[in-house]
C-alpha cells in the first residue's frame, strides 16, 4: 500500500513538473497513457492477459498521441515559466474571462441542478479540471522563479491563484470519485477524458496561445489525433471490465448515491 501511495505521489509531481515545462495541450491528451499503461502492466504483475481490443486501444492511442506531440512540437516555441505581471496580463482577456465565466457558471448549474448522471459529474470534474490545469501551470511557473531568486510572492496574483486552484482540485477529486462510485470506470473514464481533454486544451488555447501559430492543417491533425487517442482510451476501458466490477454494479446497494447530500452542500461552498 506504501510502495502505491508512493509511486502516485511521484508520478503527481512528475506531472507537475510537466506542467511547468510544456505546453497544457500537450500533457493532458497525453494523460491517456495512464489508461493504457494498465494493460503491460496487468499483464506482467498480474498475469491478467490483454485482450485484441485493448492491443487495439493501446495502438490507436500511442498513435494518436504521437500526432497530438508533433503538432504542439511543430508549433509556437514554448515558454516555459512566466511571470505574475505576464500571467495577469493573459489573465483579463476578454476570451478568457468568457470561458471562466462559462466553466464556473456551468459548474454552479450542473451542482444545483442535482442531477446524478455521468454526465453531470464528469462534466463538473472536467469544467473545473480545465481551470486546475491552468492554474498548476501559473503557480508551478510561479514557484520555479521564485526557487531561481525571482520572488513572484510580491503581488496578489499568486495568493488568488492558490486557493483557486486548491478548489478547484478538491471539487474535481470529489466528483470524479462520486462518478466511479456509481457508474464505473468502464463508463466514466473514457467520457472523462474526451471532456476534460477538451476544456483543458480549449481555455490553454485561449489563456497561453498553444495554437496561435498552427495552421489548419496542424489544427485538423491535432483534433483527429485527440479523436484517435479517446477512442483508443475507450475501446481499452471496455476491454478492462471485470467480474467484480460487473457484480458492484448489479448490486441494489448502488442504485442511491453513496453521498446523497454532496451536491447540496457542495452548491452552499461555491455560494
Amino acid at each position: 500500500w506504501w510502495a502505491g501511495t508512493l509511486l502516485m505521489v511521484i508520478g503527481e509531481a512528475g506531472n507537475l513538473v510537466a506542467y511547468t515545462l510544456a505546453k497544457p495541450s500537450l500533457i493532458s491528451p497525453l494523460g491517456a497513457i495512464s489508461v493504457v499503461i494498465n494493460v503491460p502492466v496487468g499483464w506482467l504483475v498480474l498475469g491478467e492477459k490483454p485482450s485484441l481490443r485493448n492491443m487495439l486501444g493501446c495502438l490507436m492511442s500511442i498513435v494518436g498521441g504521437y500526432g497530438i506531440v508533433w503538432v504542439v512540437a511543430s508549433g509556437s516555441v514554448e515558454r516555459p515559466t512566466m511571470s505574475a505581471r505576464e500571467f495577469e496580463d493573459l489573465l483579463f482577456q476578454p476570451a478568457f474571462m468568457v470561458f471562466l465565466a462559462i466553466s464556473f457558471g456551468e459548474s454552479i448549474d450542473l451542482i444545483w441542478s442535482g442531477r446524478r448522471t455521468v454526465m453531470t459529474y464528469v462534466m463538473v470534474c472536467s469544467l473545473l479540471g480545465g481551470v486546475s490545469v491552468l492554474s498548476i501551470k501559473a503557480v508551478s511557473s510561479f514557484a520555479l522563479l521564485t526557487l531561481q531568486g525571482d520572488n513572484q510572492f510580491l503581488t496578489l496574483v499568486p495568493f488568488t491563484t492558490l486557493p483557486i486552484l486548491g478548489f478547484t482540485l478538491m471539487l474535481q477529486v470529489k466528483y470524479l470519485n462520486l462518478a466511479l462510485a456509481e457508474f464505473g470506470t468502464p463508463e466514466v473514464v473514457p467520457i472523462y477524458y474526451v471532456t476534460f481533454t477538451s476544456c483543458a486544451v480549449i481555455g490553454s488555447s485561449i489563456l497561453y496561445g498553444d495554437l496561435n501559430d498552427a495552421s489548419h492543417q496542424h489544427v485538423a491533425v491535432f483534433v483527429g489525433s485527440f479523436l484517435l487517442t479517446a477512442a483508443g482510451v475507450w475501446l481499452v476501458a471496455r476491454g478492462s471490465k471485470g467480474k467484480e466490477q460487473q457484480a458492484s454494479r448489479r448490486s441494489p446497494g448502488l442504485e442511491a448515491s453513496p453521498y446523497p447530500d454532496d451536491l447540496e452542500d457542495d452548491m452552499q461552498a461555491l455560494l
